[in-house]
């Protein structure tokens, strides 16, 4: 019986010490099981942050580049203003709804004089042509300064100044 309780005795201490290295493994596994969700965790905050970081710049590039959009239109808007503008201004010369400022009129006398010297017959066109010239220089006047507020809105957004 003594052999038998021994033996009994011997085979539970071999089972202690067997359940005693499976739980020490089963927690070793379970730390490692831990350490592996926490880094997942992290992992996926990180892609969260990254995400919510790229899509506030995607809005705020998109922001710009409506912003640069609206100072095209302003811009193209009002070089074709002043284009109507200058082509208004020839048509008031030519009907006479308008005249030439005093330095530009110095040039029709001068011209009237020489006419009276030189033949009749042969018809003017610097009237027209200085007609015209006013034109493409108030058009073009015009045209700058719309293209230079445009730049200039544009240099703004582009340095932050103006949203």
């Amino acid at each position: 019986m003594t052999r038998v309780l021994l033996a009994l005795l011997l085979g539970l201490s071999v089972l202690v010490i067997w359940q005693r290295g499976s739980v020490v493994q089963a927690h070793r596994a379970a730390d490692i099981a831990l350490a592996a969700r926490d880094r997942a965790r992290n992992e996926r905050d990180a892609a969260a942050t990254a995400l919510a970081d790229a899509n506030g710049l995607i809005a705020a590039e998109r922001g710009r580049a409506q912003a640069a959009n609206d100072l095209a239109a302003t811009y193209e808007k009002e070089k074709n203003d002043a284009q109507k503008a200058s082509d208004r201004l020839v048509a008031d010369l030519r009907a006479g709804n308008q005249r030439l400022h005093q330095r530009w009129q110095a040039s029709v006398a001068t011209a009237e004089l020489s006419e009276a010297a030189a033949a009749g017959s042969q018809p003017d066109g610097r009237a027209d042509d200085r007609i015209e010239s006013a034109g493409r220089a108030i058009g073009a006047a015009a045209q700058c300064d719309a293209q230079v507020r445009a730049l200039q809105a544009y240099a703004m957004l582009c340095s932050g100044g103006a949203r």
